[in-house]
């Protein structure tokens, strides 16, 4: 069904309509001038044109198809090609004189091939090409139609390259000024936020190294400190580009107790995981390894929680993974909050087709996510 989609839809445009970068403005408004112009040639009625004053009927009607076709070609590209080369086709069978009938289906050509993919504008334009260029063989002017469509084609795929080499420029234009925001924005928040957790790990290391004598809780927690901004100033430095390449992701298991490892002792957290271990593709670990971070993180800054349960169950098509604990709303929260973390963690399982729910639940909060899964 792809391929169907595909060519239904013409390689990203419309089988009937053109695009609008050649179906807009003054072009429009000058085709009514050239369609209007040819159609007086024909409507003048002399000896050798297809007239709306003489002729057969068929002659006539072609007349008004071959003055639409011009009209519209820039809208309606294929239909005026196919229209004006019927007409043509129709006139000649008809045994009728026929002139600059041609002209409608060789400007329409042009849009055809420069709005359309080469695979897709050939089998669109190749059958009514044909059937005029057959119909006008061995007639006064066929060597001249020949031309005139061999010219039109290698306007249209010229046009075609002229405007993709315009859009791969303009979009190269857009990714520079693109790299260079994001790397104006980059210095900056590394130097505002890259000091002040600089400075936090240096704090906590000279007061570790103070309190040799000192609690063991003291030195544990000051370590701590030290590891976690650590951690922070290299996941800074990561999200903003800073250090390349990326190291591939970190398996969820190893990832979720080195998290464990890094909280404070008075949150005791259990960790269950399927057995055996799933194995999960690098998106949905970064979802699942986030949703867990930020449920704890809001649990010591927002909670006076002491337990927390961690736990990743898989289903036939599902993985489902709950984080609950046992806290109640802190009434002071010490630490201000945003609000993006769940929500930058809802939009990226969402993302993967599936969703995050954040609430109360039996004894503190909980925090659900369900992705999809083979």
């Amino acid at each position: 069904m792809g391929g169907v989609s595909w060519w239904l839809g013409a390689g990203g445009v419309s089988w009937w309509r053109a695009d609008g970068r050649v179906a807009r403005g003054w072009w429009v408004a000058l085709d009514g001038v050239v369609a209007w112009a040819s159609a007086g040639i024909a409507v003048g009625g002399s000896g050798y044109t297809a007239s709306l004053l003489a002729g057969s009927a068929v002659s006539r009607a072609a007349v008004a198809v071959w003055f639409g076709a011009l009209l519209l070609r820039r809208l309606v590209p294929v239909a005026a090609l196919w229209a004006g080369a019927g007409a043509t086709v129709a006139v000649v069978a008809a045994g009728d004189p026929v002139t600059n009938l041609s002209l409608a289906s060789a400007l329409p050509l042009v849009v055809l091939l420069r709005t359309r993919p080469p695979a897709v504008a050939a089998v669109l334009a190749a059958p009514p090409v044909l059937a005029v260029l057959v119909a006008l063989c061995g007639r006064p002017g066929a060597l001249l139609c020949c031309a005139l469509h061999a010219a039109a084609a290698a306007v249209g795929v010229a046009a075609r390259r002229r405007d993709r080499a315009r859009r791969v420029a303009a979009e190269e234009r857009a990714r520079r000024l693109l790299e260079e925001e994001r790397a104006r924005m980059a210095r900056e928040l590394h130097d505002a936020v890259g000091h002040a957790v600089t400075v936090m790990v240096t704090h906590a290391g000279a007061a570790r190294l103070g309190a040799v004598d000192g609690p063991p809780l003291l030195r544990e927690t000051l370590e701590r400190i030290e590891r976690v901004g650590r951690g922070a100033m290299g996941d800074l430095d990561r999200v903003l580009g800073l250090l390349e390449p990326l190291p591939p992701p970190t398996p969820l298991e190893p990832a979720l107790r080195a998290l464990l490892a890094d909280l404070p002792p008075h949150l005791a957290v259990a960790l269950e995981l399927p057995s055996p271990a799933v194995e999960l593709t690098a998106a949905h670990t970064e979802v699942l390894h986030q949703a867990v971070r930020e449920a704890l993180t809001n649990a010591l800054k927002h909670s006076t929680a002491t337990a927390a349960t961690v736990r990743l169950h898989r289903t036939r098509h599902a993985l489902r993974l709950a984080v609950t604990d046992n806290g109640r709303p802190a009434q002071v929260r010490s630490l201000p909050s945003s609000g993006r973390g769940l929500a930058s963690a809802r939009r990226r399982a969402a993302a993967l087709g599936g969703r995050l729910t954040a609430g109360p639940g039996p004894e503190g909060w909980r925090v659900e996510v369900e992705l999809p899964w083979p």
